[in-house]
């Protein structure tokens, strides 16, 4: 198994060929780069004609977060240190486009209530765009289910 920073269509031509397709899995935090939402369509305009590459996907998905602050504090009338601070602080929701579930743009409560715990779980199919095929969409198992967020990892026992 690897996470989505260690696939690469290009492994469907080489010699690991047929063990990438007989034993690898990718488990992603989200979903590629064809993928169907608002989020990915904006990202693909913006991108224009590109070799699709995860890091793109990943790179725009991930700056939501940025981009819902960066708005709070500008129609706050405070682009400052202090004014970011304040609008990270106050951000309870962040809107993927689609590119994530709903509730992973939950930023409210503490750490266990705002943990976004889900997966994708892909295996390479040469015949996909991305040279993935989808197994299980946005899962989460019992462990990431029932791990509680509630005290820094350095200090657990």
């Amino acid at each position: 198994m690897g996470d989505s920073p260690t696939w690469n269509k290009g492994l469907l031509a080489s010699k690991a060929r047929r063990a990438i397709q007989g034993r690898y899995l990718t488990v992603a935090p989200l979903k590629r780069f064809a993928t169907d939402s608002p989020g990915h369509a904006a990202m693909r305009r913006a991108l224009g004609r590109v070799e699709p590459d995860e890091g793109y996907t990943a790179g725009w998905a991930l700056s939501y977060p940025l981009k819902a602050v960066l708005e709070r504090a500008a129609a706050q009338g405070r682009l400052t240190r202090a004014g970011l601070y304040d609008a990270v602080r106050r951000t309870e929701m962040v809107d993927y486009e689609g590119m994530l579930p709903v509730r992973a743009g939950r930023f409210s409560g503490g750490p266990d209530a705002q943990a976004f715990r889900e997966s994708v779980i892909e295996r390479p199919d040469a015949a996909q765009y991305s040279g993935l095929k989808v197994l299980t969409d946005f899962f989460a198992g019992g462990t990431a289910r029932a791990h509680r967020l509630d005290t820094p990892c350095d200090r657990r026992a």
